[in-house]
């Protein structure tokens, strides 16, 4: 019977296998919990090529973040979604993004808690990177509606961290506590519940 010839990693495949694998295991056990041994072992590889790809966890982190951020061409995913979008439909796609991250890909969420429980630098990484950058993004937009009077002045920056406030809690809830299996509803439901809250409520029309 022939032997079946074990598959060869490029590099670049290697490094994405190590990745994907990192992620699961911080997002299950915590960067405390987790050893590169373990990350190698789980990998079927030596934890000397780990080092080979990566100087250590922090290096991991930054390469799991960028994995779950950027889209093809490296830019912010978030960003590129969003930036051709007008008025309510800014709104609309800006919920179906975080919505579809949440439930395609739970295990980022879930390391994000993690790292901000355990090493509160982990979660600084991307606070400062992608989650900051795409905070003052939406941030920009919303103040151009105040400045065309489509919105009442507000702080723009609490105006984009309540309205993705509203987002995230609900996708935390449903994806991460499981509420999703005692009461779930249509995604197109929840976000037009939302975008309606929130655009009521900057209108100059419904306010000051």
């Amino acid at each position: 019977m022939p032997v079946k010839k074990k598959r060869r990693f490029s590099g670049e495949q290697r490094r994405q296998q190590i990745v994907r694998v990192a992620e699961r295991l911080f997002s299950k056990k915590g960067f405390r919990g987790t050893t590169t041994r373990e990350i190698a072992k789980k990998a079927g590889i030596s934890e000397a090529t780990i080092f080979k790809h990566f100087s250590g966890k922090e290096d991991l982190y930054r390469a799991i973040i960028n994995r779950c951020c950027d889209d093809a061409g490296g830019g912010i995913a978030f960003i590129k979604r969003i930036e051709n979008k007008e008025g309510v439909e800014l709104f609309r796609e800006v919920a179906r993004f975080f919505m579809e991250k949440y439930r395609e890909d739970p295990s980022f969420a879930r390391l994000l808690m993690f790292s901000a429980l355990e090493e509160r630098n982990f979660s600084d990484i991307f606070i400062k990177s992608k989650g900051m950058d795409s905070l003052n993004y939406l941030s920009k937009r919303i103040e151009e509606l105040m400045k065309k009077g489509v919105f009442r002045r507000a702080n723009p920056t609490l105006c984009a961290r309540a309205f993705l406030g509203m987002i995230m809690h609900y996708c935390m809830l449903q994806e991460i506590y499981g509420f999703k299996r005692f009461m779930d509803f249509p995604q197109e439901e929840v976000i037009d519940t939302f975008v309606e809250i929130f655009t009521r409520g900057m209108s100059k029309q419904g306010g000051k």
